[in-house]
C-alpha cells in the first residue's frame, strides 16, 4: 500500500528512479560491512548514475532553464 501511495504522490516516473540506487547502495554497503574494497571504478559508475538521475528526474534542468543569464 506504501508503493502504490508513494506513486500517487510523486509518479511514477520518479518511483522507478528508486530503482537505479539499488547498485549504488549494494557497493556502499559492501564497502561498510564487508570490508570491501571501494575503488575509481565504481566511483565513476556511481557518479554517472547520479547524473542519469538528474537527467531523468527532469527538475534541475528545468531550473537552469527558468534562470535568467
Amino acid at each position: 500500500m506504501l508503493f502504490f501511495a508513494v506513486i500517487a504522490r510523486s509518479g511514477a516516473t520518479n518511483v522507478m528512479l528508486v530503482t537505479l540506487m539499488i547498485p549504488v547502495s549494494g557497493v556502499f554497503l559492501a564497502w561498510l560491512f564487508l570490508g570491501e574494497a571501494f575503488q575509481m571504478d565504481e566511483a565513476a559508475g556511481m557518479a554517472l548514475i547520479g547524473l542519469g538521475l538528474v537527467i531523468i528526474d527532469g527538475r534541475t534542468l528545468a531550473a537552469l532553464r527558468r534562470q535568467p543569464a
